[in-house]
């Protein structure tokens, strides 16, 4: 008789509970859905991610912020700067250009557009990290560079630039068997090494394969003779792998932010930090890499030269990522 009390107290005890959950379900799901770092919340497979891209770029390129989708709390920057709604590239990009490649990320739920835009006569290369979150769009990073922008030391119209290089060398989207894929794990691991030899000054540590290519804004960095010795195995030319002393001292602020699995596709944000007394500009860019069995195919970089006074990225942790001038100081 006993056994049967206690049974019947825990069935009563588990029936309570089960009406307490089931009462309490919305409420925690709202609260799970208020929570930026739930799991649950990044619920935006490719299709979802590139239908709200596709929304966002047609309201940019139609000047309509209030068609784009936007989260109450949506912030944009462009090379850095905050940008409200109506403004920037809000008013002055009339088009995609003609170069146009879209990757995804479900896992980060974030999106990125790597090509060009139409601003009025002028065409520039941009790079673009879109965040999804609550079914709108939340945040958007734009990298623009166009043929007028100061280059390593500030002079105008000095960085490197090429739309028709970047056109006939941009390779096409694809999806890769899944037998080829690298996981997303391997393919951060491999990106990394890139950015390891620059600061390393050391190519080998790159895993590329040789030959493997890199431009700026279009414009190739690779395919020049080798100083002697220092040949990594390509017939003593550069590659991606043997990039010059660019007197960095660190590549700082690394953001994978979109690692697209199914084109075995990485774009990553990071900054060239120079070296104390260095006259050269911070590098503020993204890198688009592809990568296939296992290594660096090639790169494709959009960027600008930060003026020393302008916080880079702007984006958190915000601190401690810029130089202040002497008049600051």
């Amino acid at each position: 008789m006993q056994t049967g009390k206690w049974t019947l107290v825990a069935w009563l005890a588990a029936g309570v509970a089960a009406v307490v959950f089931a009462a309490a379900a919305p409420y925690l799901a709202r609260a799970e859905a208020r929570d930026p770092q739930s799991a649950r919340l990044q619920d935006c497979n490719r299709d979802c991610l590139k239908r709200h891209l596709d929304t966002y770029l047609t309201a940019i390129a139609t000047h309509k912020p209030e068609n784009g989708n936007l989260w109450a709390g949506f912030r944009q920057t462009e090379n850095s700067v905050v940008i409200p709604e109506g403004q920037g590239a809000w008013k002055n990009v009339t088009g995609l250009g003609s170069i146009q490649r879209r990757y995804l990320d479900p896992v980060q739920s974030q999106a990125g557009y790597f090509g060009t835009v139409r601003m009025g006569d002028e065409e520039a290369v941009v790079a673009i990290r879109v965040k999804v979150q609550w079914n709108q769009v939340t945040e958007a990073e734009w990298f623009i560079s166009r043929k007028s922008d100061p280059g390593l030391t500030g002079e105008p119209g000095k960085t490197p630039f090429s739309i028709e290089t970047l056109g006939a060398t941009l390779p096409a989207q694809r999806v890769v068997p899944n037998a080829e894929r690298m996981p997303r794990e391997l393919m951060q691991a491999v990106v990394n090494s890139y950015f390891d030899g620059i600061t390393s000054h050391n190519g080998f540590i790159v895993k590329g394969h040789p030959g493997c290519s890199r431009y700026e804004n279009g414009f190739p960095t690779f395919n020049t003779p080798m100083r002697p010795g220092a040949d990594v195995g390509n017939e003593g030319k550069t590659d991606c792998r043997t990039q010059g002393d660019f007197g960095v001292a660190i590549v700082a602020i690394r953001n994978f932010y979109v690692i697209d699995e199914e084109s075995q596709t990485v774009m990553v944000s990071a900054m060239f930090r120079r070296e104390q007394k260095s006259a050269k500009r911070r590098n503020h860019f993204t890198e688009l890499f592809h990568l296939d069995h296992g290594k660096i195919r090639d790169i494709h970089a959009a960027f600008y030269y930060a003026p020393e006074d302008r916080p880079v990225p702007n984006w958190p942790p915000y601190d401690g990522l810029f130089p202040l001038p002497d008049s600051y100081k």
